[in-house]
């Protein structure tokens, strides 16, 4: 009874090994008229096989024909079946690591440009903290000056004189704008 018991469990596990099989292969049996022609032979012999054991007639031919015709297909679908399937396994291990490289570049970049960003941001505060501080100076001093916007380029005729130009110069390169090519001999005073 046990040893009747173990037959099945084996047939049962052969069944699901060989589906399992037919599931992998099926794609590279389908690509080829040779290959299809073949399986459908291993499918007819099986059943030959089957109809033989039901009539308890001999199936030693048929299970003969049944191994050499597997080989074959064996023969013919394992390298199709070893690209299309266990290579892609390898080629996902390789891509993982591609992408895990790829990762880190791209979170280093970004640190860097967050990084630009951030220093940039602080050098625009701090100008328009300068700007803002020189006018609240003007004002506390009761200077009454005009605002001026240090990101238009000025020239010397923009200016009623050489003093407002040089205080304009001024307050630019303290915030940080330069001198607007506004002193070009370089002695501290502006179109002159």
């Amino acid at each position: 009874m046990k040893d009747h018991d173990f037959i099945k469990v084996v047939k049962l596990l052969l069944i699901l090994v060989f589906l399992y099989l037919l599931m992998l292969a099926i794609e590279c049996i389908v690509g080829s008229f040779w290959k299809l022609f073949l399986f459908l032979g291993i499918l007819l012999i099986v059943l030959w096989c089957f109809y033989r054991k039901k009539k308890a007639k001999s199936i030693a031919k048929g299970v003969l024909l049944l191994i050499i015709l597997l080989l074959f297909l064996v023969w013919s679908i394992g390298p199709c079946v070893y690209e299309r399937h266990f290579a892609e396994l390898e080629k996902t291990e390789l891509e993982e690591k591609q992408r895990a490289i790829q990762a880190e570049k791209w979170e280093k970049e970004f640190e860097e440009d967050m990084k630009k960003a951030q220093e940039k941001d602080k050098e625009e505060y701090d100008k328009r903290k300068v700007v803002k501080e020189s006018n609240e100076a003007e004002k506390a001093n009761g200077i009454s000056t005009p605002v001026y916007n240090f990101k238009e380029d000025q020239d010397c005729s923009d200016f009623s004189n050489s003093t407002e130009a040089t205080e304009f110069m001024k307050q630019s390169m303290k915030a940080g704008f330069g001198d607007h090519r506004l002193d070009r001999n370089k002695d501290g005073i502006a179109c002159n």
